[in-house]
């Protein structure tokens, strides 16, 4: 399963570099930088200007890949530290990196800002815990939102529980670390408002396309140019004036999310195992909190395949998370039993699935 996964995320790449490149808004997103003043979704296109004043297309691919490979790397490291590389652990580890939401769907919306998130996701399950832990963690979200400031929603309220399983809950939450925590969050916040409602491109659209279209070594596309001049209530219109079109495919997110059904009865599992009713409460409200954060992204935003793998992502990495808790069951229990007759047909189907896409299925 394994070597499938891989020789079709492999494919993945090829394809969508060397097929799938005209209708990448990542080109886009190199071009833009702070030159107007404070606009969302211009830091990475701000890092490149100090380095170039020529962007070629091909930035694109070459930061998209270095990332899916920081992933990769991170998410096996995480893996380990959590779960370790026992032989009761690795069917869980097949099953979670050969996901169509995971690695598979990351190799073929290279150039989306999406993968940051869970690298920092990562990071947070990785990086020691000190006193400035909370503060690291939460500078990287500020980053993440000026990224993009969908971040707020998309895989902050994940990190935001890895951090309180890491540092808050283990040993004990205090009163001194809530409110330490509730600055940050304020922080946080704070950022993502001035982003969302402050971001907007102030220089008129001939102006800024000219400004890019300079910057650029590769032809631009200038249907793009409306994401740095949307307000949240266009975007809203617009994800509404399609609702009838994507509606008819969420059955298919539906049966792709019940394919992960071993993974789904794992973390139930783990939840009950817990060894307090403040523990298991805590992580239903996070689980809850991720999922209502989703739901209002797809009320915004009509990127729904994009929405529905990211959002299994972050279960993957709530497992991960719950799993750094307190537990009554015994850690030597296999988590996915790879004998058991629906478990290897779920495994083999989700390894046959390629992808999930980005605004479509498939």
């Amino acid at each position: 399963m394994l070597a499938t996964d891989f020789l079709i995320a492999m494919a993945g790449i090829l394809y969508t570099v060397y097929v799938d490149t005209p209708r990448f808004p990542g080109y886009m997103h190199l071009l833009v930088t702070y030159h107007f003043g404070f606009i969302r979704r211009a830091l990475i296109g701000t890092i490149v200007s100090w380095f170039t004043d020529s962007v070629p297309i091909w930035y694109v691919y070459a930061i998209a890949i270095a990332a899916w490979i920081v992933a990769l790397v991170l998410f096996v490291a995480a893996f380990r530290k959590v779960f370790g590389f026992k032989e009761q652990n690795f069917p869980l580890f097949v099953f979670i990196a050969g996901s169509p939401f995971f690695f598979k769907n990351f190799a073929i919306t290279l150039g989306h800002f999406d993968i940051y998130g869970c690298i920092w996701a990562l990071v947070a399950l990785l990086v020691p815990v000190v006193p400035l832990y909370p503060l690291i963690v939460a500078a990287g979200c500020v980053v993440l939102i000026l990224i993009h400031h969908l971040h707020f929603l998309l895989y902050i309220p994940t990190i935001t529980f890895i951090v309180l399983v890491r540092y808050g809950a283990v040993p004990r939450l205090s009163i001194g670390k809530g409110v330490y925590g509730l600055i940050l969050v304020f922080l946080v916040s704070t950022a993502f408002v001035v982003a969302a409602l402050f971001g907007r491109m102030p220089a008129p659209m001939e102006t800024f396309l000219a400004y890019v279209s300079a910057r650029a070594s590769d032809p631009i596309d200038p249907s793009n140019a409306w994401m740095w001049y949307s307000t949240i209530g266009q975007e809203m219109r617009a994800t509404w004036d399609r609702l009838g079109i994507h509606a008819l495919r969420f059955p298919v997110y539906a049966v792709l999310i019940c394919l992960h059904i071993p993974l789904a009865q794992y973390l139930r599992s783990m939840i009950i195992a817990l060894p307090t009713a403040y523990l298991r409460l805590m992580t239903l409200a996070a689980l809850a909190a991720i999922s209502v954060g989703y739901i209002v992204i797809g009320v915004v935003l009509h990127d729904y395949s994009r929405w529905v793998s990211n959002w299994g992502v972050c279960m993957f990495l709530m497992i991960h998370a719950v799993r750094l808790l307190p537990s009554t069951a015994a850690k030597d229990n296999p988590p996915i039993q790879p004998d058991k007759k629906a478990n290897l047909l779920f495994g083999w189907i989700v390894t046959a699935i390629p992808r999930v896409g980005t605004a479509l299925p498939f």
